[in-house]
């Protein structure tokens, strides 16, 4: 597949009026004037929050109304009921709505409906339910506005209806009491298209105004920002103010749960910026109602005690675990069928019998990404009759209107342009497979060519500390104001590191020599190193275990000529036998470098490969792992003196490596929770991390503990073995005797090469 790079605007003069609303940064104003922002007030604004006027709760129509009925229900001692919704839109609103009603009513209940048995809004099984258990009021959040018949029934039963949703509205308005619906401000109002929690968060602000307490609305912000981010509104108006002022609550937050959950997926990396929340929060949070309940988030929001907080945010954590599990499997059978049927089609629709529903909609997501096509996922429910299926579309293609137009076969459908849903019998399936695909083929041409939009061109000793802070005041980054991307041709791959999962850890060095670390997820399966090519990619930066350093995340790499330099001209010095302490005395402004267990180590400020920066001298206390990590290190460290002493030396007889790894295992039970970075073992023992594996393999045969694997094999999750062993334990223990017997002639080989032989490894 060909890419072409676009530059957004390119040769176009930035407007004087421009520049000066973003205090004379032209880097900022050409991030605002690409996404479409030419106003210089509007971008004063989206920059500066005393520049903009918030919305107030008392512009949405029925607010008084509705705080006057809750005030009511809590005078009259009334049971209330916030009914919300699954994912994390729906379970936030839900613990906000819960804790704010609390403080005013002594009888507040919850209900979030069950993705499988309910499917998504209100139920008319659980309303009956509600009304028998004494429910007067209901009070929705990030749900209602379709449920005609629902809230049509509640009325019925006496029950009265404050809606709270933030969804299209639908031709026919169900008769609740009190709706409140951003859709239902003017076209063009700046909060139109808030989030379901932030309109619950605008009713709470009301509630509590009536009574004085408007600053504990301040509680619910970091709830607010969690919603704002993971619904993918779009990230402008009244959505943009939010979230400003709501991200430092989230990342600041006193919720217990919340804590519990950002220790387990920060664990050895930092989140900091919507980018990590998005992918490292929102994703658990939603595991657990698309495989099992979405309760067990709403109860660990709404969670007072730290023990049972952090067991249930572990709960969450091993259910996202499962999902990146069964998502992947349904990715790999679904690339087998396109691969095998339906590469040549402009709209792949895929199915089987036995997908995970909750899952469907994600893996279309992927296979879309994947092969830049709309991806039709679908499955077989527990009838056996019906099929429910996920869709997915790239930007060119509505996808909404394609299965519109081949509706005829089916039972119901909903969406918009880029993502939908839709059911119909199985006996129905292949006519409706033809016919979308004989439509997509009439309708829409994908050729091999993939567009890609950039902001700006830049060398890479442009991309320094300052330039990534420039960068971050512009935010926050997500749906409708993307974060930037950015262009450099000519670079030069040093070093090339490949993971098991085809993730690429690069060193790159520029035209002007400068290098910094990229990293390319999922890449391809050959190497790059040695290579030159063009990249597009966004700057972020590499947290781990507090160590902050600048990365470029590649997306798209284009191979182009050149010739690659030598990673290292320097000097190599031999000091093996050295005393430690004479090193320091003698190199005293020396990076040293030791990757092993903390408690050998004599040295506290030495560093592992997270840790190097460049330096004019840098001093090996242990053997690297392997030739590519010692590449690395030095491309990255750039210095003019590597010397080596290796006087600190990874133990990798079998007895010293288990016992060692026992000791790391027990340690990272009593004191993190039992979970661990794969990598992070594999750094602490000076071994790949595939031996690391083994040597689990070997201990869970042998009885000594229990684990499982993250789907992506980068964590591991430690539990308590049997203390049986079992018929696969002498396999185990020959493969890890003979991985060992390998890294030991390893070492023995580096202890004993010369030192100038060590250049061979650089070339």
């Amino acid at each position: 597949m060909r890419i072409k790079v676009n530059l957004l605007n390119r040769g176009v003069h930035i407007p004087t009026e421009l520049i000066e609303a973003t205090d004379g940064d032209e880097l900022i104003a050409r991030i605002f004037y690409n996404r479409g922002y030419k106003n210089p007030d509007t971008v004063r604004q989206m920059l500066k929050e005393e520049c903009y006027t918030p919305t107030h709760f008392n512009e949405f129509k029925g607010m008084e109304k509705a705080v006057e009925r809750i005030l009511k229900a809590a005078e009259k001692g009334e049971k209330v009921c916030v009914y919300g919704d699954y994912d994390v839109d729906g379970v936030t609103s839900t613990v906000i709505l819960v804790e704010c009603l609390s403080l005013f009513l002594d009888k507040v209940i919850y209900h979030v409906p069950d993705r499988f048995t309910e499917g998504y809004g209100m139920n008319l099984d659980v309303i009956e339910k509600l009304a028998a258990d004494g429910v007067t009021l209901i009070v929705t959040c990030d749900c209602g506005i379709s449920n005609v018949n629902e809230i049509k029934r509640a009325k019925e039963l006496g029950m009265d209806v404050i809606l709270t949703d933030h969804h299209t509205i639908p031709p026919e308005l169900p008769n609740a009491d009190v709706i409140l619906n951003p859709k239902l401000l003017e076209e063009g109002h700046k909060a139109r298209n808030i989030s379901g929690c932030a309109m619950a968060y605008f009713l709470c602000h009301a509630l509590l105004k009536s009574k004085g307490l408007e600053e504990k609305a301040e509680d619910y912000l970091d709830m607010l920002a969690l919603s704002l981010i993971a619904d993918v509104v779009s990230l402008n108006g009244e959505n943009r103010f939010l979230l400003k002022k709501a991200m430092p609550k989230l990342f600041n937050t006193k919720r217990l749960g919340l804590i519990k959950l950002l220790e387990i997926a920060g664990k050895n990396s930092e989140l900091r910026t919507e980018e990590d929340i998005a992918f490292q929060i929102a994703p658990r949070i939603n595991a657990a109602g698309r495989m099992e309940s979405a309760r067990l988030p709403v109860e660990l929001m709404l969670c007072k005690d730290p023990y049972i907080a952090a067991e249930m945010a572990q709960r969450i954590d091993f259910l996202n675990s499962e999902r990146k599990r069964v998502q992947q499997e349904i990715i790999d059978q679904a690339v087998e069928q396109v691969e095998t049927k339906k590469k040549n089609k402009t709209v792949l629709v895929l199915y089987n019998d036995f997908w995970h529903h909750g899952i469907i909609g994600i893996a279309a997501g992927k296979i879309c990404e994947t092969y830049k096509k709309p991806a039709i996922l679908l499955s077989l429910k527990e009838d056996g009759k019906t099929v429910v299926g996920s869709a997915r579309s790239v930007e060119e293609i509505n996808i909404y209107e394609l299965i519109r137009e081949c509706s005829g076969k089916l039972l119901k459908f909903g969406g918009h342009s880029q993502a939908a849903g839709l059911s119909l019998l199985k006996e129905n399936l292949q006519e409706f497979m033809a016919e979308i695909e004989i439509a997509a083929e009439k309708k829409h041409f994908i050729g091999d060519t993939v567009n890609v939009n950039v902001d700006m061109e830049l060398e890479i000793d442009s991309i320094t500390e300052d330039f990534f802070e420039r960068l971050m005041t512009a935010g926050p980054y997500g749906e409708g104001f993307e974060a930037p991307l950015f262009v450099s041709y000519g670079l030069k791959v040093l070093s090339d590191r490949k993971t098991e999962k085809n993730h690429h850890i690069m060193i790159l060095e520029g035209k002007s020599n400068t290098r910094i670390s990229a990293v390319w997820w999922f890449g391809e399966d050959k190497s790059l190193q040695g290579k030159v090519f063009d990249a597009v990619y966004k700057i972020g930066k590499n947290t781990y275990k507090g160590k902050s350093n600048l990365q470029l995340t590649l997306a798209y790499v284009i191979e182009s000529e050149g010739e690659v330099p030598k990673v290292f001209n320097g000097k190599i010095i031999d000091e093996r036998g050295r005393d430690i302490n004479l090193l320091v005395e003698k190199y005293r402004q020396a990076l040293f470098f030791y990757e092993g267990l903390t408690s050998k180590c004599p040295l506290p400020s030495a560093v592992d490969r997270f840790g190097v920066k460049e330096t004019e001298n840098l001093v090996f206390l242990s053997t690297p792992s392997n030739t590519e990590v010692f590449r690395e290190i030095i491309a990255l460290s750039n210095p003019r003196n590597i010397i080596l002493n290796f006087s600190v030396l990874p133990d990798y007889s079998f007895k010293g490596f288990v016992t060692n790894l026992l000791g790391l295992i027990k340690y990272i039970v009593s004191k993190e929770k039992g979970m661990a970075y794969i990598e992070s073992m594999a750094i602490k023992l000076g071994v790949e991390e595939s031996i690391v594996k083994s040597g689990l393999k070997f201990l869970k045969a042998a009885g000594k503990i229990d684990y499982i694997l993250s789907e992506d094999e980068m964590m591991v999750f430690l539990f308590k073995g049997s203390g049986m062993t079992d018929n696969s334990m002498f396999l185990a223990e020959k493969r890890l005797r003979n991985a060992l017997m390998e890294k030991n002639a390893y070492q023995q080989f580096i202890l004993k090469t010369e030192a100038e032989n060590f250049r061979e490894y650089l070339k």
